[in-house]
């Protein structure tokens, strides 16, 4: 779905990944699924994670058309997700970041670090399920094109893109 491409943004693993025993778990990992890869090329995690910020903004203006904020809040949720990671913002050791205002003005309150994560992956599963497909579709030709500019970075993009197929599926199954 290519929601926590990034996130962004936005890899080949370093990790392997290990079926999650609890949200938080999943929530753990698919927020760090961009970060905990190795592509290489920042540049390609910076274009894909960019790509998804217009995606994001496109559904926001959307959004206040049709009158249902909930598919802005759900969009906005994932790339904040994939801002603190991408950043490596701690919510709790820089909570004057504009990433996390942002996040707690989203949620509301002052939620820990790891609140504003686990209540940020809740909100981003409201995602449509439906828009998976053209999701993945953006992200594939994001990856192909990036493969034809850097041939060496297209292992790591391709094994990013099954990861991120497997934490969907993970998602559409908790739904």
């Amino acid at each position: 779905m290519a929601i926590f491409f990034l996130c962004a943004l936005f890899l080949i693993l370093q990790k392997p990944l290990v079926a999650a025993s609890s949200n938080m778990n999943m929530e753990k990992a698919m927020a760090a699924s961009l970060v905990n890869a190795d592509i290489g090329s920042h540049r390609a995690v910076e274009l894909l994670y960019n790509v998804f910020v217009e995606v994001t903004k496109y559904e926001c203006q959307r959004s206040q058309d049709n009158g249902n904020q909930d598919v802005c809040s759900a969009w906005t949720a994932v790339n904040l997700i994939e801002a603190l990671e991408l950043q490596k913002i701690n919510c709790d050791d820089e909570p004057k970041s504009e990433v996390c205002k942002e996040a707690r003005k989203l949620l509301g309150g002052e939620p820990k670090h790891d609140e504003v994560v686990e209540q940020l992956f809740a909100l981003g599963k409201n995602v449509p399920s439906q828009d998976f497909p053209a999701l993945n579709a953006i992200r594939d030709s994001v990856i192909g094109y990036v493969c034809q500019k850097e041939p060496t970075e297209c292992e790591g993009l391709r094994k990013f893109a099954e990861l991120e197929d497997s934490l969907e599926r993970m998602i559409t199954e908790g739904k």
